[in-house]
């Protein structure tokens, strides 16, 4: 098959090009940086350097393909001047005309858990957005929605807090484990508005991109969304994994309360809208609203890398 990704060689699109290749089909990898066209070569696909800004461009690389793979890049949730839902209107809307101007026909779209709903998720509404955006295309485009759950990587933002560097991590040790565990070097705890024994799906970019590659390569004869996930676990359970392999076995995950947590995405520098709208998505984790749909239809299998394997990378990282 001819296969366009978009992506470049990110967390996701690196291990799915890497498959894809392997399996022997034509991949493209869509890049906006020239720097990654030696990379992406090597690993045996074409590289397209362009912009998902620009559709002529999208257009051209999506003629002929069989199937392509679409995803948004990361949004800068710092940015005072980012609008995430007209932005995610127009990349979207980007794609769309590319899929109508080309005669695409098979489409896999990454979205997310949450994406079953624009109400109390916060800013994971964007990917409810997109859907709707792509659901409006003629009928004959299948599309499909991968909607993987939490990601192992998103544990990566815990890291200082862990070490108790700075500022909040000097609060959180001394709010969550006391005085006594700071004098003792027991410094570091994961905290946020949700946590403690909150049951959560987690999953490896690994799992997303075999899921993706599997959808890709097989039959398009409906549209449909598919969660993707690794291992449910509490956020204990993952606080005791993590802090095992990081010579840690104390580590607890903290419940802190809404106000806590916007203060907190404040006080470092995030934009008032934006902080309050990772406090309600993670409200939405600790509610259970946003895995909801998740419970209803969860995947027949899970990935197989789960949170031990993670832990074994998270400490590597931790350590430097």
């Amino acid at each position: 098959m001819k296969i366009i990704l978009t992506g470049s060689l990110g967390n996701i699109s690196n291990p799915l090009t890497k498959q894809l290749v392997a399996e022997g089909h034509l991949v493209t990898v869509i890049s906006s940086k020239t720097d990654k066209k030696a990379a992406i070569e090597l690993i045996g696909a074409k590289a397209a350097i362009g912009s998902i800004e620009d559709v002529d461009f999208l257009t051209s690389t999506f003629t002929g393909a069989d199937a392509v793979y679409c995803m948004l890049p990361p949004f800068d949730y710092f940015n005072p001047n980012l609008d995430i839902m007209e932005t995610t209107r127009r990349q979207i809307g980007n794609y769309c005309a590319a899929i109508l101007a080309s005669g695409v026909k098979k489409v896999v779209h990454l979205s997310s858990i949450g994406a079953h709903t624009d109400k109390g998720n916060g800013l994971l509404a964007f990917h409810h957005l997109a859907e709707s955006l792509f659901k409006a295309l003629p009928k004959d485009v299948i599309i499909k929605h991968a909607r993987p759950v939490g990601f192992y990587t998103n544990l990566y933002d815990f890291k200082d807090a862990i070490k108790g560097k700075g500022f909040l991590g000097m609060f959180l040790t001394l709010r969550f484990s006391g005085l006594g565990s700071l004098i003792a070097g027991k410094r570091g705890v994961i905290a946020a508005n949700y946590g403690a024994d909150d049951k959560m799906p987690w999953v490896s970019p690994i799992d997303i991109a075999t899921a993706i590659a599997e959808e890709l390569t097989s039959p398009f004869t409906e549209r449909k969304f598919f969660y993707i996930a690794s291992e449910e676990l509490s956020c204990n359970e993952i606080a005791a994994i993590i802090g095992k392999a990081i010579g840690k076995p104390y580590l607890k995950w903290a419940l802190m309360s809404d106000k806590d947590m916007l203060g907190g995405l404040k006080m470092f520098g995030m934009p008032e809208a934006r902080a309050k709208g990772v406090v309600d998505m993670n409200a939405g984790m600790h509610n259970g609203l946003v895995n909801e749909d998740y419970y209803l239809n969860r995947p027949k299998k899970m990935g197989k890398v789960k949170m031990s394997d993670f832990a074994k990378e998270f400490a590597s990282v931790y350590s430097k």
